[in-house]
Formats: C-alpha cells, structure tokens, sequence
C-alpha cells in the first residue's frame, strides 16, 4: 500500500503529451496505442535497501522496465500498463503490490492490486468507504489481478475511498499487467489529462506486502514525469 500523508510528494509539474503521432511521422496518421510515460533500470529492484538483491526483482515479479497510459479501443477504458523484466506468471500471490498513483484532470486516484488480493478482498482494514469491497469472496475476481481503484491518503486512520475493483490482464508474452479503469469511475472524459501524483515510493511502484506495504521494504519505482492528454475522436 502506498504510504502519503505528511511524507508524500509534490505532485510534480507535467509534459502534456496527447496519444498522437510523434515529431516526423506523416500528417494525419496519428499512432495507435498506449504512450510510454516512463522506463526504468531493468536492475534496481531492493536498491533502497541493499543494491546487490537486484536480481532476486525479476522473478519475483517486482522489477519495472516500463510504464504506458492507452486507450482502450471501445474508448471506455483508460489502459495503465505495466511492464515487467518476469516472470511469465506475473507477482507472487498475495505477497507482491503494484501500485500507480495518478491524476484525471487534476483529481487524484491510486490502483493498487496484485495477482491474488484474496486476503484484502476479505476485508481491508484502511478502507473507509467502504470499509470492505463490494466484491467480497467472488473468487472470480479476487483471483484474477484484482486492483481497488481508490482516493485519499489510504494510511492508518485516513480516509481511502474504494470507488471500483477491476481486473487487469497479464500478457505472458510481453509481461505486462494491463488495468483497465472505466472513465466514469475516475470521472474522466475524452480529451482529459492522466497526470502523475508523487508519493512516498514514486508514481508507480512493486512491493512486497500482504495487506500493508511500506517503503522501508526492498521495492522498485518509477516517478512519472508525463501527462497523457486522451484523444477526443
């Protein structure tokens, strides 16, 4: 879980950059697909603790190559896609977090799941709204890359607002996780911006932790520096 509060980050100022065709390619063919907002060292997994675990990151599954924000082709769904170095099943159920902290339009919001949260999905003490997800014991979804997409500071004795669950899907081939968040959740529109929000670990983070997560653990970063505007047709 990512920790904020009084340690978390200035949300930090952002190069708007639309899912459009990049300098040089010819007017009017726009690029399809997610835009890369950051890339990271492929071994600096545990660096904030001892650099020399790095390797133990890949099969773990905590060790971030990439970071991309699409669209999904029915325009419903905004993409947040994660890369991994491996392995090819994803995290360790139940003991390895992803988190991603984001902006829509100035709004904060956070994803925050794994392979398996059967343990938070029973109940997750941090959240106040509600104090337990909607989804409780549906292994359908419990069991499948379930991400809370949730609001606030979500540490002990603050307000965590949990407004959607939603599955991502693993590409084995590519080892990416890729959440799907419908727009009305996060109360986006075509043409708004998916910004990033500085925290205690960076904008997007892998960490170890069953239901609670804290930056003192071995864990790998990403702090974005990029703004996606959504294209509006």
């Amino acid at each position: 879980m990512k920790i904020r509060g009084s340690f978390a980050a200035v949300a930090v100022a952002a190069l708007v950059v639309g899912l459009v065709a990049p300098s040089g390619v010819a007017a009017g063919k726009k690029k399809s697909g997610p835009v890369v907002v950051a890339t990271d060292d492929p071994a600096d997994w545990g660096a904030n603790v001892d650099p020399t675990i790095a390797p133990a990151g890949v099969p773990l599954g905590m060790e971030i190559l990439e970071a991309a924000i699409g669209l999904s082709e029915d325009k419903k769904d905004i993409l947040f896609i994660i890369k991994l170095a491996g392995p090819s099943a994803g995290g360790i159920p139940e003991l390895v977090r992803y988190g991603w902290e984001f902006s829509v339009d100035g709004n904060a919001f956070q994803l925050n799941g794994g392979r398996t949260e059967l343990l938070r999905g029973l109940c997750n003490p941090l959240h106040t709204d509600p104090p337990c997800p909607p989804n409780v014991g549906d292994p359908t979804v419990l069991t499948n890359f379930p991400f809370f997409v949730r609001s606030g500071s979500c540490t002990v004795g603050a307000d965590c607002v949990v407004h959607a669950w939603v599955n991502a899907t693993f590409d084995v081939a590519e080892n990416t996780i890729t959440i799907p968040v419908p727009l009305e959740v996060v109360e986006a529109k075509l043409g708004s911006k998916i910004g990033p929000m500085g925290g205690l670990f960076g904008s997007i983070y892998a960490a170890p932790g069953a239901v609670v997560t804290t930056n003192g653990l071995p864990h790998d970063a990403i702090s974005i520096h990029k703004t996606v505007k959504l294209p509006k047709k």
